[in-house]
């Protein structure tokens, strides 16, 4: 399939990212209500026995990035036709197509988010009365890149809005021409080597005050001293739960979405299974990382939503849904800085559990208004300039 060539539309992935996107929201404005100290009680979206939830919904994200990139992009290099029968044709068509696809990415991201971030660069700018407040100015680099967030356990930079989690995902689709072709490729063997890696990154630091008694004990120890950075945010989790999108996208969701006589009851086995999954993920410890239970929290949240879809299809195609998941990205972007802002107004003011949800409303309304003027701006920006270079070339 051709990389310009899109399958059947998937109204889940909008459910999945519009829900996504208000727990997300709801677990930092939950965080919000501790960091600022604020009298009564929040809404306590941070935590369950194992994991927190903010985790499980960004593992959901990463998810939800796989399964979509894997569907619409199943392969850049076409196979073996009577048309393009050579390797060299079908080799330079599938790097025209992983550059059409790089370019899409690019202009996905980043437009927004130097936007975005160029205005926070200059609000906080003039607060601090500095323009250096991130340090050198090799440190511009991280922003420049998108990884100021996802590189901030390495000091402090011009990290001014979004979240790490935007790091990963450009590590993600730079990385995708790779696992796609393990995915067509070596399937087994790519989910044995992710797994294996995925694990031993959880459990690597058990192994910190082991005596030197051999070479693999040495290795993991100078792996420990230079990978740094907290698990949730390491590449191997993250390319665990891409993968794992993949997966889902590929048996899952055809499985539950199969036209026939079982249809109902499939999804509704499927949707008291994940049901059943989260409630003991939430409420019994469980023996392993963190990590490990929110990526089994996500895949059950992740069929669940599926499965609601396709129960009731209205919910998935509602506007609102759709007009969430479109702004998913600006809602992103700009949550934390509108949170901060807001919440510093009414840290005095008490609140219940009631109140502090009825509160909720008002203030992801604002970030999503916020989030959609960003998208729809820088979008009619790149339409007329779009429009400007073609008549150009004309």
């Amino acid at each position: 399939m051709s990389i310009n060539q899109k399958k059947q539309n998937q109204p889940s992935l909008n459910l999945i990212r519009a829900v996504s996107a208000v727990a997300i929201v709801l677990f930092h404005y939950s965080y919000t209500f501790y960091e600022y100290g604020i009298p009564g009680k929040g809404p306590d979206f941070l935590r369950f026995v194992n994991a927190d939830w903010g985790g499980v919904f960004v593992a959901v994200f990463f998810m939800l990035s796989g399964a979509a990139l894997i569907y619409n992009h199943p392969r850049f290099m076409p196979e073996k036709t009577e048309t393009e029968g050579s390797f060299s044709e079908r080799f330079m068509s599938g790097l025209k197509s992983l550059a059409v696809f790089w370019k899409k990415r690019w202009l996905s991201l980043f437009p927004m988010f130097y936007v975005a971030w160029i205005i926070m660069y200059v609000i906080n700018s003039r607060r601090v009365g500095t323009w250096y407040w991130g340090g050198p100015r090799k440190n511009f680099l991280f922003s420049f890149f998108g990884m100021d967030g996802y590189f901030m356990h390495l000091g402090q930079n011009y990290y001014c809005l979004g979240e790490w989690f935007l790091g990963g995902i450009i590590f993600l689709y730079l990385l995708f021409p790779v696992l796609q072709w393990m995915w067509q490729h070596m399937r087994i063997a790519g989910s044995v080597i992710l797994t294996f890696f995925y694990v031993f990154n959880l459990y690597r630091n058990a192994f910190s005050s082991a005596p030197d008694t051999n070479i693999f004990i040495v290795l993991i120890k100078y792996y420990n001293s230079h990978i740094t950075i907290s698990d949730n945010m390491c590449l191997w989790t993250c390319m665990m739960n891409f993968w794992l999108g993949f997966a889902l996208i590929t048996y899952v969701v055809p499985f539950l979405r199969k036209e026939d006589a079982g249809i109902k009851k499939r999804n509704i086995a499927a949707a008291l299974l994940s049901v059943i999954v989260i409630t003991v993920i939430a409420l019994v410890e469980m023996p392993v990382p963190k990590i490990i239970c929110c990526t089994i929290s996500a895949v059950g949240f992740y069929v669940l939503f599926t499965a609601a879809a396709n129960l009731f299809p209205a919910l998935a195609e509602a506007k609102i849904i759709k007009l969430m998941s479109k702004y998913s990205y600006g809602i992103f972007l700009v949550h934390h800085v509108i949170l901060y802002g807001i919440m510093a107004l009414v840290k005095t003011v008490t609140f219940n559990r009631v109140t502090s949800l009825i509160f909720f409303i008002p203030v992801f309304v604002l970030i999503f208004v916020v989030g959609a003027l960003l998208h729809e701006s820088v979008h009619r920006v790149q339409k007329l300039l779009n429009g400007l270079l073609h008549r150009k070339a004309a």
